[in-house]
């Protein structure tokens, strides 16, 4: 359940498999894993993703704030991405691209989860 380790613990960033080196995070609930990243693409097409935080150290309590994980998808160095129907549970931000959060939950609440109908980066 992240946090314990967060994403950087054990394993460092390798730089051969363009790893996320999270050098934009300056919060404990940035430096996890991402739900999705779409990095160095072109024409990538997502239907009905839901992605979903639930835990901080297998603890719920950040579920009250919404605030478990500060991004959740990552768009970066691509275009041509178009997520249809994305949906996640308890991130800050949705959607960021190129370290530059776009799409934030707050305006997007929908019932369970926050909710964007297409998220498009022509």
């Amino acid at each position: 359940m992240q946090d314990n380790p967060n994403s950087l613990d054990p394993f460092a960033p390798d730089a051969r498999y363009s790893d996320p080196d999270f050098s934009s995070c300056f919060q404990a609930i940035c430096y996890k894993t991402l739900g999705l990243r779409v990095a160095d693409s072109n024409n990538v097409l997502g239907y009905g993703s839901g992605l979903y935080s639930f835990f901080n150290n297998y603890d719920q309590g950040c579920l009250l704030t919404a605030a478990c994980q500060e991004n959740m998808v990552a768009v970066d160095n691509s275009s041509g991405v178009y997520l249809y129907s994305l949906s996640t549970k308890a991130s800050t931000n949705m959607v960021d691209i190129d370290g530059v959060a776009v799409v934030p939950q707050a305006p997007n609440g929908n019932t369970f989860c926050d909710t964007v109908v297409l998220f498009e980066e022509p």
